[in-house]
C-alpha cells in the first residue's frame, strides 16, 4: 500500500522515530536522508519479534517507509537502505500486525470535522480500490481481521459520511464475503446484529450499511444465514451464535431487505410449524403472518407449501394459534385480496369454534375488512356473519348487532 508523496499515512497521531532520528521528509538533502537511514535501519536489525513494546512503538514508521518518498526514490542508496529496512519489517512484523494496525486507524473516520480527516478518507480509499484485506485469506487469523474491520466500519459510520466514504466502506466489506470461502458465525454476526430493532434504533447508518451490504452480497451470504438458522431453528444449537434468541426478529428484517436472502430458511419454519410445542407454533405463526401479510409480500404465491401448512395452523389444537391465525386473516384480507378464497374455508371452520374468543374474532376480521371495502367480503364470509349473530350466546349477540 503506498500513500501519497510528501504524507505520512494514517495513525495515532504522529511517527515515532528512534532515539537520535530525526523526521525523514524529501525536505532535506539525500545525503542526510541515508544518515537518518542508517540509524533507521540498525533500530530494525536490532529488534527482536518478541519485543512487542518497541514492535507497537515503530509501527507506523514501518508504514511510512512503504511511501511513494522511498519506494520509488531517485537515489539508489536511499532505496537500498529502505529495501533492509523492508526485509527486517518483514521478519519481525506477522501480517496481521500490520492489517490490524490499519483497522485501528480506520476509527479516525468517525470525525469529519477533523483535520486529519482526508487522510483517512485516502486510507480507506486506497484500501478498497486495490481490495487489501483479501491478502488476508492466506492468513491464518483472518477471521479476526474480518470481523475487527467489520466492527470498526459500522461503529464509524455516521449521517455526516458522505456516498464516496459509504461507497468505500460497501466496496471493501463486500470483496471480502464474495471472493472468500465462506463467512464465519462470528463475521456474519457483526453484520446481522445491526439489523436487530436496539441496534438498528441507535445507529440507522449502521443498518443501512448492513442492509446494503447484504443485497450486493446476497447470492455468497446466503448459504451461510441459512447454515445459522438452521443450527438454531433445526438443531436447536442456540449455542452458536450471540443473536440466537433474536431470530425471528432477524428473519423478518432479512425478509424486508431481500426474501431471496431466506431462500433455504422457509422450509425451516415449515418444519417449526409441525412442532410438538405449543408456544413454538404460536411464535412461528405469529412471524409468518408477518411475512405473509407484508403489504407487498409474495410469499404466498411464491411459496405455496408453506402458505399450506401455515392455513394448516387455523385447526391447531393449540388455542392461541387458531387465535392468531384467525387475526392474521383480517390484515391479510385487507393486503392481498387475491387470497380471501384460501382464508374462507378456514374461516367458515373457526367460525363454529368451540371457543368463543375465537368465533367473535371470526366476525370481528370480517366486519373490519368489509368497512374497510366490501369487495374484499364475499358472500360467504357475510353469510357467516348473520349465522353468528344468531348466536345463542349474549355477549356476541350484543357485539355484531350494531355492524351487521
Amino acid at each position: 500500500m503506498e500513500f501519497p508523496q510528501q504524507q505520512k499515512p494514517a495513525g495515532d497521531g504522529k511517527i515515532v522515530y528512534p532515539p537520535g532520528v530525526k523526521e525523514i521528509t524529501d525536505k532535506i538533502s539525500n545525503d542526510e536522508v541515508v544518515k537518518r537511514l542508517k540509524m533507521v535501519v540498525k533500530t530494525y536489525m536490532d529488534m527482536d519479534q518478541d519485543s512487542e513494546e518497541e514492535k507497537q512503538q515503530y509501527l507506523s514508521l514501518a508504514l511510512h517507509l512503504a511511501s511513494e518518498f522511498f519506494l520509488r526514490n531517485p537515489n539508489k542508496d536511499v532505496r537500498l537502505l529502505v529495501a533492509c529496512c523492508l526485509a527486517d519489517i518483514f521478519r519481525i512484523y506477522a501480517p496481521e500486525d500490520i492489517f490490524l494496525f490499519i483497522t485501528r486507524q480506520l476509527k479516525g473516520l468517525e470525525d469529519t470535522k477533523s483535520p486529519q480527516f482526508n487522510r483517512y478518507f485516502y486510507l480507506l480509499e486506497n484500501l478498497a480500490w486495490v481490495k487489501s484485506y483479501n491478502i488476508c485469506f492466506e492468513l491464518e487469523d483472518c477471521n479476526e481481521i474480518f470481523i475487527q474491520l467489520f466492527k470498526t466500519l459500522f461503529s464509524v459510520i455516521n449521517n455526516s459520511h458522505n456516498q464516496k466514504v459509504q461507497m468505500h466502506m460497501m466496496d471493501l466489506m463486500s470483496s471480502i464475503i464474495m471472493e472468500g470461502d465462506g463467512v464465519t458465525q462470528e463475521l456474519l454476526d457483526t453484520i446481522l446484529i445491526n439489523l436487530i430493532p436496539a441496534h438498528k434504533n441507535l445507529n440507522k447508518q449502521a443498518y443501512d450499511l448492513a442492509k446494503t451490504l447484504l443485497k450486493r452480497t446476497v447470492q455468497t451470504i446466503e448459504t451461510c444465514i441459512a447454515n445459522f438458522f438452521n443450527q438454531v431453528l433445526v438443531m436447536g444449537k442456540s449455542s452458536v451464535s450471540d443473536l440466537s434468541e433474536h431470530v425471528f426478529d432477524l428473519i423478518q428484517e432479512l425478509f424486508a431487505i431481500d426474501p431471496m436472502l431466506l431462500t433455504s430458511v422457509m422450509p425451516q419454519l415449515e418444519f417449526k410449524l409441525k412442532s410438538n410445542d405449543g408456544e413454538e407454533r404460536l411464535a412461528v405463526v405469529r412471524l409468518l403472518a408477518k411475512l405473509f401479510g407484508a403489504k407487498d409480500s409474495e410469499l404466498a404465491s411464491q411459496n405455496r407449501p408453506l402458505w399450506q401448512c401455515f392455513l394448516g395452523r387455523f385447526n391447531d389444537i393449540h388455542v392461541p394459534v387458531r387465535l392468531e391465525c384467525v387475526k392474521f386473516a383480517s390484515h391479510c384480507l385487507m393486503n392481498h385480496p387475491d387470497l380471501a378464497r384460501d382464508l374462507t374455508e378456514y374461516l367458515k371452520v373457526r367460525s363454529h369454534d368451540p371457543e368463543e374468543a375465537i368465533r367473535h374474532d371470526v366476525i370481528v376480521t370480517i366486519i373490519n375488512a368489509g368497512k374497510k371495502d366490501l369487495n374484499l367480503v364475499n358472500d360467504q364470509l357475510l353469510g357467516f356473519v348473520r349465522e353468528r349473530t344468531l348466536d345463542k350466546r349474549q355477549g356476541l349477540c350484543k357485539d355484531f348487532a350494531s355492524d351487521v
